[in-house]
């Protein structure tokens, strides 16, 4: 886009609408501007056009003197020009409006799926090409991120290496501690202080739900639909879901949402890191023990499945509220043995957490049935410190662990409230700062 002065080009402006490169149907488009007001702003043989933008404008009549106000013309700026130029192009030419509504659904629709900064493709908006691939986009989006994010971290590192000089036992230590906060509140995007506030947000709210189902409080148990496990399921982590970090696990451990794993599915499916976790083959002895009594132990579905680091699995079992707990205590350690012995040598897993939550506990029921448990001091739950997780096969002599604990829904409740407490106080405090 280029404006024409005396029948020649003399200046290009921003064409908001194409790019230079951008093609339609293998044509590209080159737009002359020419009018009396381009041809008498210019300003000298050179065919220089003295079209002011708007900081050209405030810097020239910028009265500064003091000595009352200055005569000021009116003019049209060089953004008004590209704006509505843009504009006429869009409105002219059929085409050019429908790849820029492409381009603009398109942008929408990667913000809206990967969470992506406005500020970022509002500054992006005029170097995205409408034959940019989704790709291509991306990389543009995150390349500009990197940018601004290594700036902010730099301004992050300079506010962090200014606690050199506070001294905790200096009088006035809080009030210049607050201080360095603010300064480095106030470099923290916007955007990323709003996802804070919406994750605390939704804990608060997973909360009231999960107490509200432990009360029989939802319309739906109310007209006496029992709490059956796959509510108390989904509730903590999806069934069939591979991801713990879209999960709400942090009602069990706050950990757990950051570790690899499973929910609900069996075995012979089960995939982490792009692996398959079982073998596919057994020797005779192995295939007879997995396909005995009629059970086809691969299909198994463990409730859910963490993998925290090499060696180390953590297996969590839930049972409906009903349901007496302790009459599944074998089920954890059943799962463990699977794991231990029948994994392929990528997954070579030692050591086991388990945790069996329900709310139909008797403490009689769980120490009577199996020795070892222990009942804890506080916060009301059961656990035993350690058990081998017996070695068959090519595992034989070589043992893993089980650490274990046998809680109730309203424990977990408890613990993760009083775990969110000081966050969600902050969130829904009247205080205005």
């Amino acid at each position: 886009l280029k404006l024409v002065s005396k029948g020649e080009t003399a200046k290009e402006i921003n064409m908001k609408v194409l790019l230079p490169s951008d093609q339609i149907g293998g044509k590209r488009y080159l737009f002359l501007l020419s009018g009396d007001y381009i041809d008498s702003n210019d300003g000298d043989t050179r065919g220089e056009i003295n079209i002011l933008t708007k900081d050209d404008f405030k810097k020239k009549y910028k009265n500064d003197s003091g000595q009352g106000e200055m005569y000021i013309p009116e003019v049209v700026l060089l953004e008004t020009i590209e704006d509505k130029t843009n504009t006429k192009i869009i409105n002219i030419y059929d085409e050019i409006k429908e790849k820029n509504k492409e381009k603009q659904h398109n942008i929408k629709d990667l913000k809206e799926m990967f969470l992506l900064n406005d500020k970022t493709l509002k500054e992006l908006s005029k170097n995205i090409s409408i034959n940019d691939t989704d790709e291509k986009i991306l990389e543009k989006v995150y390349q500009a991120d990197s940018k601004i994010s290594a700036k902010a971290d730099a301004e992050i590192r300079e506010k962090v290496k200014a606690l050199d000089v506070l001294d905790p036992s200096n009088q006035n230590y809080q009030d210049e501690l607050q201080e360095k906060v603010n300064e480095l509140v106030k470099i923290i995007p916007l955007q990323n202080r709003t996802e804070i506030t919406q994750y605390v947000a939704r804990r608060k709210l997973v909360l009231e739900l999960f107490e509200k189902v432990l009360n029989v409080e939802l319309n739906k148990l109310k007209d006496g639909v029992r709490i059956d496990e796959k509510l108390m399921h989904n509730l903590i982590f999806q069934q069939t879901s591979d991801n713990p970090n879209n999960s709400d696990l942090w009602l069990v451990n706050e950990d757990f949402i950051y570790f690899n794993g499973s929910s609900e599915i069996n075995f012979s499916n089960l995939i982490i890191d792009g692996k398959k976790v079982f073998k596919t083959s057994f020797v005779e002895e192995e295939e007879k023990y997995l396909n005995s009594l009629g059970e086809k132990r691969l299909e198994k579905k463990p409730d859910i499945l963490l993998f925290p680091e090499e060696g180390k699995c953590v297996i969590v079992e839930l049972k409906a509220p009903e349901v007496n707990v302790a009459t599944h205590i074998s089920q954890v350690n059943f799962y463990a043995n699977m794991l231990r012995n029948y994994t392929t040598s990528d997954f070579e897993i030692t050591t086991f957490y388990g945790y069996l939550i329900g709310e139909g506990i008797e403490d009689r029921d769980v120490r009577g049935r199996v020795s070892g448990f222990k009942h804890s001091y506080h916060l009301n739950y059961w656990f035993k410190p350690s058990e081998d997780v017996t070695g068959f096969g090519d595992k034989n002599g070589k043992d893993g662990n089980i650490y274990m604990e046998i809680l109730k829904y309203s424990t977990l409740l408890k613990r993760a409230k009083l775990r969110n407490k000081i966050f969600i106080d902050k969130l829904t405090s009247n205080n205005s700062n």
